[in-house]
């Protein structure tokens, strides 16, 4: 079956004159009434009846059949288009993991969006350490991470660009402002999985005091711990970056002890990557906003 016929017929059906369709495509009445007769021959059965006293056509119930087909492959066929059009668009693949991807980059996807550069923006979200692989095997050129410890990575620029102490978190109102770690001892917690950096540092914590906190639940979404907090069900070791959206219902804990780490954020870069001019206009945006 030819496309250009079903094209042709379809702005028969629409249009209603042969002479129509001619002048819109740019090609012979003839020429029309061969793809016509080819859809005919095709499918076995008369798709339009002429009416000669408007000089028009009308469809058969076979024709409409064949006018909706042709209607849909047309559909199928720019909506194909427009997805090979936005492959061939130059993207910047930026790494995010959950956390920083929710409360920390959204403030800059929304100026992004004004500048009319987020169709050249794709974000790949995963846990720090994979960003952290990926951009030291080339897989990816350019992310965000947290880390508690400086980043040296060869071939990579590692640029800290903010950072937000550990907490406490409960939907408890009634537990104190602050505590010190070893105080949670009898603790009921739910927690980040192991993908997430909080998981590392509790761990690490809990060993160094010596505290052993019953685990009741882990999650890889930081907004369905926090849901589970709201509900009444233990305390969670979290960045105070998660607290400062949609934190209702929960009570943050300051943490007293004075060497405890912190919850940075650095903005990764290989030093040899191949950028063009959008993914170039984009990269000024990212560190614009944080002066680096």
């Amino acid at each position: 079956m030819n496309l250009k016929d079903l094209t042709y017929f379809a702005a028969l059906a629409e249009q209603k004159q042969f002479t129509a369709v001619s002048e819109q495509f740019g090609v012979t009445q003839p020429t029309v009434s061969y793809a016509l007769k080819r859809l005919e021959e095709e499918f076995e059965s008369a798709l339009i009846v002429r009416d000669t006293t408007k000089k028009s056509v009308v469809l058969t119930k076979t024709g409409q059949l064949v006018y909706e087909l042709a209607v849909k492959i047309r559909r199928e066929i720019a909506f194909t288009k427009e997805e090979v059009a936005l492959q061939s668009i130059e993207k910047l693949r930026f790494g995010l993991p959950p956390i920083i991807g929710m409360y920390y980059f959204r403030d800059l996807l929304k100026k992004l969006g004004v500048l009319e550069l987020l169709p050249y923006l794709e974000t790949v979200e995963m846990g720090s350490a994979d960003l952290m692989s990926q951009i030291k095997t080339g897989q990816l050129d350019f992310g965000m991470v947290s880390s508690v410890d400086p980043i040296h990575i060869s071939g990579v620029t590692a640029t800290k660009i903010a950072s937000f102490p550990f907490v406490f978190a409960t939907g408890d109102v009634t537990k104190p402002d602050s505590m010190y770690f070893d105080e949670i001892g009898a603790e009921e917690f739910v927690m980040l999985d192991e993908g997430f950096v909080h998981s590392r540092i509790f761990k690490r914590l809990t060993e160094i005091s010596d505290t052993h906190p019953k685990i009741l639940f882990q999650t890889s979404n930081p907004e369905t711990l926090k849901n589970v907090l709201r509900d009444g069900v233990g305390m969670s070791f979290i960045t105070a970056l998660a607290l400062t959206q949609n934190a209702i219902g929960l009570k943050q804990i300051d943490i007293l002890d004075v060497d405890m780490p912190t919850f940075d954020i650095y903005l990764l870069s290989r030093d040899r990557a191949e950028v063009g001019p959008m993914s170039q206009a984009i990269l000024r945006v990212i560190r614009d906003e944080w002066q680096c």
